[in-house]
């Protein structure tokens, strides 16, 4: 088993909190025999038969989009959790990105798998960790892609202000603690365009709606965006104590 050293940067590190800090275990070297290249559910799963560890949620970072690993912000959605990862110092060398750190919020990382030729650098993190730095690929090659995984963890309480109660205009003196304002564009908070319904396309619905276009019109949008939108205003809000999952009927405001 090829072993490298991962250094954490310990000015990073202290920047995050003590509840961010682990130090990843690795990075350790495994093949496209060990881990076949595939989704990132795939990937995962494998890696978690190989270590002894189950992983429920994934994410293959820039993916449709040239993959590797450019610097930028994705939001995992699922229907009962969500995780904001971002990609920061990405190191380009000759049109390929050879190294980059990363941050999660609210959920921490179990293992970061980075691939480059035939194989992968792995980082592990337990407890899973909400960031870590200069990750490089086998080898110090180019990185082809990087895939997240990781597990839901438990929060003492979460708050959430539901889309429905953003979207109304007697509300709209609570968009002001969050920065966000209702004409912002979904794609430049979110980072991807939600997915137009029939229903939409037939109206002739933009596909390049505003959060309020969103949130007053899901029968176009669909409710992944409705909600997301709920959760991106909840996270932003001083007074929502929300950590990723969504609570009914727990708005505090």
């Amino acid at each position: 088993m090829k072993k490298q050293l991962a250094i954490v940067s310990i000015a990073s590190a202290l920047a995050m909190g003590t509840s961010g800090l682990a130090m990843a275990a690795g990075p350790d070297y495994y093949t496209n025999t060990q881990i076949p290249t595939g989704n990132a559910a795939s990937e995962c799963s494998a890696l978690g038969s190989l270590i002894g560890k189950e992983f429920t949620y994934s994410l293959k970072w820039n993916e449709g989009a040239g993959e590797s690993a450019p610097s930028q912000t994705e939001t995992a959605n699922f229907p009962e959790h969500s995780n904001t990862i971002t990609v920061s110092n990405s190191i380009l060398e000759e049109d390929e990105y050879k190294t980059f750190d990363w941050s999660s919020d609210p959920n921490g990382i179990g293992a970061v798998l980075v691939k480059a030729g035939q194989g992968y650098n792995v980082y592990t993190y337990d407890p899973q960790a909400r960031g870590d730095s200069g990750l490089y690929a086998p080898d110090n090659k180019g990185i082809s892609h990087v895939t997240f995984c990781w597990n839901k963890e438990e929060a003492e309480f979460s708050e959430w202000c539901s889309p429905g109660y953003w979207r109304q205009e007697q509300h709209l003196d609570a968009w002001e603690a969050t920065g966000i304002t209702p004409e912002d564009n979904f794609y430049s908070k979110l980072g991807y365009y939600p997915k137009l319904s029939n229903q939409g396309v037939k109206a002739g619905a933009t596909s390049d709606p505003t959060l309020w276009q969103v949130l007053q019109s899901p029968q176009y949008y669909g409710g992944d965006a409705f909600n997301a939108v709920g959760d991106l205003l909840s996270k932003a809000h001083p007074d929502v104590s929300f950590t990723g999952e969504r609570v009914e009927d727990s708005c505090p405001l």
